[in-house]
């Protein structure tokens, strides 16, 4: 057990606890409104708390002997870390059932919820220079960038947005290329491990095909028009304008 609780202790403290606060990070420029912090607050502490009570114990147990897939033990010593393990995976449970009640809550209240900046967080890196959620271009001008955290430096430097000289933006379309060749992938890959011939011959050629064929395709851009972009930073103007 002791691999076990050393296994959850990476994923858990270093991976999801991070994913959490990427969400709750990025979630309103993604989606142009925050996450309800109450209901996020109490996620972060279930979890938190949780995460200690449920494996903490299972370094405890490992190094009493206790070993992976035990169905039953009959050393009474080794119950109360088990309990202990048990109410913790119950304070975890409340933490995911929290998220769930964070993202119902905050769709629920995103008009209040609403980001109106794109700023949110007066946050340091270019992204936070668009709207929440961000237009279809990156920027309407190409930023000229002096510091690493260029847009918390263009802010202390009086950065005013342009409201004039817009032009029109040279944007890629969207293809399905990718996926499909992630699909055709993991076919090849299956049929590889499987020896599956018929199947890695296969999906290998059309994996080629498709490359090729992406490449002979010259419909793959396109403008945003002047006046959608005049259209797009006018809205969010008043926007700001009405924020104060």
């Amino acid at each position: 057990l002791f691999l076990i609780a050393h296994f959850h202790n990476v994923i858990i403290g270093g991976v999801v606890f991070g994913v959490f606060a990427g969400i709750n990070f990025w979630f309103p420029k993604a989606f142009g409104f925050k996450l309800d912090a109450f209901w996020g607050k109490m996620s972060f502490w279930f979890w938190f708390v949780g995460f200690y009570f449920a494996f903490m114990p299972l370094y405890v147990l490992g190094l009493m002997g206790v070993t992976r897939r035990m169905s039953e033990f009959d050393d009474p010593s080794l119950q109360i870390w088990f309990q202990i393990a048990a109410f913790g995976a119950v304070l975890i449970a409340a933490g995911i059932g929290s998220f769930i009640v964070q993202i119902g809550v905050s769709i629920k209240n995103r008009e209040k919820l609403r980001d109106l900046t794109g700023d949110p967080w007066n946050g340091r890196t270019l992204e936070w220079s668009t709207s929440s959620p961000p237009p279809a271009y990156n920027f309407a001008f190409t930023p000229v960038v002096h510091d690493p955290d260029a847009w918390d430096d263009m802010k202390k430097r009086g950065y005013h947005r342009p409201l004039l000289g817009f032009r029109p933006i040279h944007m890629p379309k969207n293809t399905g290329t990718g996926v499909i060749l992630s699909g055709l992938s993991i076919a090849f890959a299956f049929g590889m491990i499987w020896y599956m011939w018929w199947l890695a011959i296969v999906s290998f050629v059309a994996i080629v095909a498709v490359a090729i064929g992406h490449t002979f395709n010259y419909n793959r851009d396109f403008y945003i028009s002047a006046e959608e972009v005049v259209n797009t930073e006018a809205t969010r103007t008043a926007l700001l304008s009405n924020k104060g």
